[in-house]
């Protein structure tokens, strides 16, 4: 059996969700053309350098940035680009903990992306590849603590495998933009995700 490509169940998702955080079904403004009550209170905010690395152990959980852990652009910009780093942990481990944690009951991404991780380690299988956060901006919408933020992530070419090791099959790589509708109720929640693979060499 060989499992689906990793790369491209994100190019899937991305065509449910009409490739737009805007196609989305969400009580949230969209991003493409928010409509807060005034002003945003942020400017677009570029993310740290303390960007996630990339993960050369998938099976090992990136570690949470100390930024996400305030209501501002900087800290959407962190938490947006710790999410995403969880996504080869998720498909490396099964381990959905946190993943669930900061998923949106409206966030379609995020639900598919628990399916595929069920499924494949129901088989007894699981993949292998890292993600790099290549960057990460953010902005505050100025409205009951909603943002929005985006991300290029670079996946790496990975290898599906069952338990003993054999490989099943493998994945494509990219380079792929990733918008995401955010709010903070003293969490990071991840409303909704859209995302564009992108034509940046690797």
């Amino acid at each position: 059996m060989v499992v689906g490509r990793r790369a491209s169940r994100m190019v899937v998702v991305a065509v449910a969700l009409g490739a737009l955080i805007g196609g989305c079904t969400d009580a949230r403004p969209p991003v493409a053309n928010p409509a807060p009550t005034g002003s945003p209170t942020t400017t677009p905010t570029p993310m740290s350098s303390a960007a996630p690395p990339s993960t050369p152990d998938p099976a090992t959980p990136p570690t949470r940035p100390a930024a996400m852990a305030e209501p501002s652009a900087e800290g959407a910009a962190a938490a947006a680009g710790y999410f995403m780093s969880l996504y080869p942990y998720v498909f490396a481990t099964g381990d959905i903990t946190e993943w669930n944690t900061m998923s949106g009951s409206a966030c379609d991404f995020c639900a598919n992306t628990r399916t595929e991780v069920q499924n494949l380690h129901s088989s007894g299988a699981r993949s292998l590849g890292g993600l790099t956060v290549l960057a990460a901006t953010a902005e505050d919408l100025g409205s009951n603590n909603w943002f929005s933020a985006r991300l290029k992530v670079r996946i790496d070419a990975s290898s599906d495998v069952d338990a003993n090791g054999a490989v099943l099959g493998t994945n494509d790589g990219g380079t792929y933009d990733v918008d995401l509708a955010m709010s903070w109720a003293d969490r990071w929640i991840i409303d909704s995700a859209g995302i564009i693979e992108t034509l940046t060499a690797q």
